[in-house]
């Protein structure tokens, strides 16, 4: 059941704390930037999910101008087609998204964080196995259906009341920007979130850094998780007892800042990988918040 966690539960306890993210780090790439909502064509297609705030049943009716289905049994369904940038594995899309049962019924997205997008990072299980290899058939300024199905989904899972078992979803979204990392050299890409905390407290001597993560990787979601068990990783600058990116990109954190940091394996745990968490020459990525950070 710990990998049963919707996106938006995800963002709320991990990501973000404010209502805009105007307010937080995201910065679109410049040249793949959607300054608007993506244009529809002469069809004049309606992109707006507020007819249909509940239930997205009849959603796509009239609306599709291409269908391409995989092999793997996921159906995309076009309803505007984007000219911006091809995503790939590891870019940062910055996306407004409903996620629906076969029934319509709305079960998840953005709005239940009363945010007009969220970034995703494609490629690192973020989300069920179907999102990860939707996205790298899209484009920026795509909106799209995709029908995701049961084993790509949560499976034979299920999380109770909101999503059955053996379930296909619908995923609708629209895909605005790919977002540029704060810090991308040497196998780590770091994205900040939200920065520190105001207050009047300085710390310059030597200090402990708290901070809760969730980890997950190219073959798994959620390996480990610091907010299940409430308690936060500390790490105190210097030592070794993080992995070299994060003891890159934490060195000098401050409370209430929030990452999104992807490592190559490198950077990560090398060529031995985790126990059986993390496979050997695996990249990972750490959703991390600075929780405290206290002088000793």
């Amino acid at each position: 059941m710990k990998q049963l966690f919707t996106l938006t539960l995800i963002f709320a306890f991990a990501l973000f704390s404010c209502d805009d993210p105007k307010k937080s780090n995201l910065k679109p790439a410049k040249k793949n930037t959607v300054s608007a909502k993506p244009k529809a064509d002469a069809k004049a297609v309606d992109t707006s999910f507020t007819a249909a705030k509940s239930n997205l049943k009849n959603f796509e009716k009239g609306k599709i101008e291409r269908t391409k289905s995989l092999d793997n049994g996921i159906v995309i369904k076009w309803m505007v087609k984007g000219n911006g940038q091809k995503i790939k594995k590891g870019d940062m899309v910055l996306i407004e998204y409903r996620l629906a049962l076969p029934d319509g019924k709305i079960v998840d997205g953005n709005n239940k964080l009363n945010l007009p997008a969220i970034p995703f990072i494609v490629g690192f299980n973020m989300q069920t196995p179907g999102w990860d290899l939707a996205f790298t058939e899209l484009n920026i300024g795509d909106f799209a259906k995709i029908e995701i199905p049961s084993e790509l989904a949560l499976g034979k899972k299920s999380i109770k009341g909101v999503i059955p078992p053996d379930s296909p979803n619908w995923l609708f979204a629209k895909l605005y920007a790919i977002v540029t990392p704060g810090f991308n050299e040497d196998g780590i890409t770091s994205w900040k979130i939200k920065d520190a905390e105001k207050t009047n407290q300085k710390i310059e001597a030597d200090r402990e850094i708290s901070f809760h993560t969730i980890v997950s990787t190219e073959s798994k979601a959620a390996v480990m998780n610091t907010y299940l068990s409430n308690f936060p990783i500390k790490y105190i600058p210097g030592q070794k007892s993080i992995v070299p990116g994060l003891r890159k990109i934490l060195k000098n954190a401050q409370k209430g800042e929030r990452y999104l940091i992807l490592l190559e394996s490198p950077q990560a745990y090398g060529n031995r990988g985790y126990a059986n968490l993390i496979q050997p020459n695996e990249s990972v990525l750490f959703n991390i918040e600075i929780v405290d950070v206290k002088a000793i």
